[in-house]
């Protein structure tokens, strides 16, 4: 089945079924951002109070780590999370698999990641703030840091593949000998898995942007906005 639904260009192989599910779950994610948003209320109900209580998780876990200024960047951690929370959950729909069983879309995840974590740190310190925090406490300091580099998103990636793959394969591996009772207890046990998973990736990438940042810069610009 792999081999059907991979294609080779420039070099590099692509599984179709794994692409489709990445659209899939962009598009259940807009479904429901939809759903919530058209007919706002005072009292939020149904889908509205869930992407509520979503979105006040995730600033509060932002500001946390990052402090008051960390809030104007919520809506990137809070699209990581709703991300790889549906994608997990799509390999429990029977035909359906996730794109983060694929470890090339787990660790585009945790590029993506590193990037947007320069990112933040040049806007926040500046490029010469954010080059310097490479050698403090001094330069000997820089092979550690450079290596924290990547390690750190690395292990962001294979935790999430390792559980998922994992749990998709045990799935199917009940299925076939137990049928029913067993696989529906792993099944539920799954879903827990999957919004655990969700959960350690991004509270992980926001204490890592959060140490890109800086505690002082943290404290600083905290103690403004409470001015």
């Amino acid at each position: 089945m792999h081999s059907q639904t991979t294609v080779h260009l420039w070099g590099m192989s692509f599984d179709l079924r794994i692409v489709a599910m990445i659209w899939l779950t962009m598009f259940l994610i807009g479904l429901a951002a939809w759903l919530a948003s058209r007919r706002l209320r005072w009292i939020p109900k149904g889908w509205q109070n869930i992407l509520e209580i979503t979105v006040e998780f995730i600033d509060n876990t932002v500001k946390d780590s990052m402090g008051s200024i960390g809030i104007k960047y919520s809506y990137f951690f809070g699209s990581l999370f709703l991300f790889i929370l549906v994608a997990n959950m799509l390999g429990l729909v029977p035909g359906l698999v996730s794109p983060t069983k694929d470890l090339s879309v787990t660790l585009g995840l945790s590029i993506l990641v590193v990037i947007w974590m320069q990112y933040i740190g040049i806007r926040e310190n500046g490029f010469g703030g954010h080059i310097k925090h490479f050698f403090s406490p001094n330069p000997f300091f820089f092979p550690l840091h450079l290596l924290e580099l990547f390690t750190r998103p690395l292990t962001l990636a294979l935790r999430l593949f390792g559980n998922i793959y994992a749990g998709e394969i045990l799935i199917e591996k009940l299925t076939e000998i137990f049928y029913i009772a067993v696989p529906s207890v792993w099944l539920l046990m799954s879903v827990l898995i999957g919004l655990i998973q969700a959960y350690i990736f991004t509270v992980l990438s926001v204490a890592y942007t959060g140490l890109t940042v800086g505690a002082n810069h943290r404290d600083d610009s905290s103690q403004e906005h409470s001015r």
